[in-house]
């Protein structure tokens, strides 16, 4: 019985270390550092154009009127791996510590906000950026 019993333990384990990679959204951790790392390269273009839009080392922020929204990629240094936390952090304080499905939304979220403050700075639309990143 002890034996059935750490079979069924060890394969649980296997199975579940092989979860790891992705979650419900399918999507690996890998993707989301490269997604952020394009989106960050997006965002301090777009910074040097306005400054409602920061980007500073590894935090892409958002300036409203009724405050800042940002988006944080931090190195997990307890992991002798390179990976990453992925944070959302709020004027008010608050630190959202997101999961892969979560990240996934808001790395979306972030890019099409910032796709479309970059078009209307092209046709230099002040008004529509406003009304853009007040909506985030």
């Amino acid at each position: 019985m002890k034996k059935l019993f750490l079979l069924v333990l060890l394969l649980g384990a296997g199975l579940t270390t092989q979860a790891q990679r992705t979650d419900n959204s399918g999507q690996e951790w890998s993707e989301s550092n490269e997604e952020f790392t394009t989106l960050y390269s997006l965002a301090t273009e777009i910074s040097k154009k306005t400054d409602r839009v920061i980007a500073n080392e590894n935090v892409i922020s958002i300036v409203k009127e009724n405050g800042t929204t940002s988006f944080q990629r931090k190195r997990d240094k307890s992991l002798p791996v390179e990976f990453y936390d992925f944070i959302l952090l709020t004027s008010t304080g608050r630190s959202i510590i997101l999961n892969k499905g979560q990240t996934g939304k808001v790395l979306d979220k972030f890019k099409n906000v910032l796709v479309k403050v970059k078009e209307s700075l092209d046709k230099d639309n002040t008004k529509a950026i406003d009304n853009i990143l007040e909506g985030l």
